[in-house]
This record gives structure tokens, C-alpha cells and sequence, in this order.
């Protein structure tokens, strides 16, 4: 969901006082608009976070984040303290035209801010948050080999399909190339022994939060893009890689082409993905390695087909598409396949 967080007082019930004001008249510029309100009162630290979705979409997304919880919360796989990373949803109610949640508060700082503030730590910050999404792909894992057409139309067909709707009216020259980067990696994938968990969906910076530079991770919020049966691989690409755009201050897009470019990872990038590996359990990692190009290409391709599905690209959609999605197909019009026996590995 795209969201803005807004500090409000002076609520002294919690929940319901809140939802009635939430399905209330909205402020003229909240109307068409998915909203975050960290609310608190007169002192201390916040009590909640009142999340507003008007239209289908941000009810959607709502909607899937309760269930999600719900089923994390009963999952035999997960324990307590991994558990208490989560919000809990205290309050949901839907309408015609708008949903609201009212979840817990997960103290700490954003991801987001630290990076910010220290970026001689980004190695340690990225492992971190990392390591505490590790849990969940590690106690929901089943290794899958990809033979199966459901797992090829999930997760190469169908984003490829929305991006080719996009593409189509924005810059139909590349079509050919996108209808070949879907076909490369339907061949890359195919036959792999790839390991499949419940997955974040949107694991980025600003949806970690920690309790100071050192750590630890106290929250992992956001869950409305979350869906099990899923490469557990792309929650991982997905924050790797988030955290270099933010710290090259470069768009994804033009991000991924540029690890393209030079066969994978920074060097970086790898060593805080191997340190996360290294500190989880060893039988997690029961599968054959990818070539990192085509855990770029697909934690990319899920990446931006879940934005324009969710409607969460730049108003200006031609700006987006250049930024985020041309650059990857003109460097991927040059690629000639992935050669398993050859290619750059994932880190163990």
C-alpha cells in the first residue's frame, strides 16, 4: 500500500474512536489516497498504526495483510519470538468505499533512516534485516523442482503478461524484448530444484524496523504483499538490492541493469547475502544455485509488476516505465541465456 505517515493526537479511544473518524469524511486530499496514521497521544511513544484504504485496491491490500497475520499468527513452523517481529491487527472494519486497520505499533527506527545515517554500516544493517526474514523462509520451506506449469505462469507468465500491457501502450518497440527475457527465464527455471516458502512480497528498508544501528530488528511490518508457495530468494534479491538503490541514489530499473551489465552482484551485496546464509540452518539452503542474474531478473520482474498491479508507480507512468522498467530489457536484449554450467552462483 502506498502509504504516508502522519503523526496524530489527541485520540483518546483506541480503536473504535479512531475507526469512526477514519470512515468519517476524509480530509479533501485523503480521498483518493491509501494512508498510514502513526497515532499517539498527548506523550509517549505511538500506540498504534491506523491504516485507510479507499478503493478496491487498498482494501485488497488490507484485507490480505489481516489474513496474512492471521495465519502466521496459527503457523506450526513459527515460534513466539518471531512472532512478536509482526503487528497484530486490534481493529478492521470494511465499507462501501473505505477499509480500515488499526495494527500494533513495532517500536524502533526504520531501516530506511539508519541506512541514512550510516552508511559505513550498510553491510551489517542489510545482513541484519536479512537475517530476520530468514525465520519464516526457513519454517515455511519446501523445496520444489520446477516442473509444474503453475509454478512457471505464477512466477514468470503472469508478471511477464502485466508488463507486457504496460508495454504495449507505453513503448511497444520493446515487446520482442520482453517476450524474450520471459522466455529465458522460463528456460532457466525450469527443471530447478528452487526452494519455496512463505515470502514478505515488498522486503524493503522502509518495512524493517530496528532498535538502533546495532540492532536488533524489532518489526517487519507491511504485509499485504505476502503470499506462501513463493521463491524465498526474492525477499532476499529484493532487499539486497533496494538498499544499493537507496545508497546510489539510482532507481531500480537502471539499478538492475547495471548489475546485468557486470554479471551480478556488487561485491557488497554478495557478502551480506553470504552472512545471512551462513547464520541460518544449513539444510535450508537444499537447492541447486541460481545464476544471480536470474534472481536479479525475477525478484525485479515480481517487483515491478506487483507496483503497476497495485497501482503504486509514479503519476507520471512514462517516467516510471523509463526509469524501472526500460533500462533492464535494452541490457536484457543482449543477454544470450543463462548457462547453468557457466554461469556467476547466488552465494551459498
Amino acid at each position: 500500500m502506498s502509504t504516508r505517515r502522519i503523526d496524530v493526537s489527541g485520540f483518546p479511544e483506541l480503536p473504535i474512536g479512531l475507526i469512526d473518524i477514519a470512515l468519517g469524511t476524509p480530509p479533501a486530499d485523503l480521498i483518493d489516497d491509501s494512508v498510514a496514521l502513526l497515532v499517539r497521544g498527548e506523550q509517549g511513544p505511538p500506540a498504534a498504526v491506523l491504516k485507510v484504504g479507499r478503493g478496491l485496491l487498498g482494501a485488497a491490500e488490507l484485507r490480505t495483510q489481516r489474513r496474512v497475520l492471521a495465519e502466521l499468527a496459527i503457523h506450526p513452523g513459527l515460534d513466539d519470538e518471531w512472532r512478536e517481529l509482526l503487528p497484530r491487527i486490534v481493529a478492521f472494519d470494511e465499507r462501501a468505499d473505505t477499509t480500515v486497520s488499526v495494527e500494533s505499533y513495532r517500536p524502533g527506527v526504520d531501516l530506511a533512516d539508519l541506512l541514512t545515517g550510516r552508511p559505513n554500516h550498510v553491510e551489517e544493517l542489510t545482513a541484519a534485516a536479512l537475517s530476520a526474514i530468514a525465520p519464516l523462509h526457513r519454517r515455511t520451506a519446501t523445496p520444489v523442482v520446477v516442473d509444474n506449469v503453475c509454478f512457471l505462469r505464477r512466477w514468470v507468465v503472469e508478471p511477464v503478461a502485466v508488463l507486457m500491457d504496460v508495454c504495449r501502450r507505453l513503448d511497444p518497440h520493446l515487446l520482442p524484448h520482453l517476450e524474450r527475457l520471459g522466455g529465458m527465464l522460463r528456460q532457466a527455471v525450469v527443471g530447478r530444484r528452487i526452494q519455496v516458502s512463505w515470502t514478505h512480497g515488498d522486503y524493503t528498508p522502509g518495512n524493517v524496523r530496528m532498535g538502533g544501528a546495532s540492532g536488533p530488528v524489532t518489526g517487519i511490518v507491511d504485509w499485504g504483499g505476502a503470499r506462501p508457495g513463493q521463491p524465498a530468494l526474492i525477499d532476499e534479491y529484493l532487499m539486497v538490492l533496494t538498499v544499493s538503490c537507496q545508497m546510489e541514489r539510482a532507481d531500480l530499473g537502471t539499478l538492475v541493469a547495471e548489475r546485468l551489465r557486470v554479471g551480478g552482484l556488487s561485491d557488497r551485496e554478495r557478502a551480506a547475502l553470504r552472512v545471512a546464509r551462513e547464520r541460518a540452518d544449513a539444510d535450508f539452503c537444499d537447492s541447486e544455485r541460481v545464476d544471480e542474474r536470474v534472481a536479479i531478473l525475477l525478484t525485479w520482474l515480481h517487483h515491478a509488476a506487483g507496483l503497476w498491479h497495485k497501482r503504486a508507480t509514479q503519476p507520471n507512468h512514462q517516467t516510471w516505465w523509463a526509469t524501472h522498467v526500460a533500462p533492464v530489457l535494452d541490457v536484457a536484449a543482449g543477454l544470450s541465456g543463462f548457462d547453468r554450467s557457466s554461469a556467476r552462483n547466488s552465494p551459498s
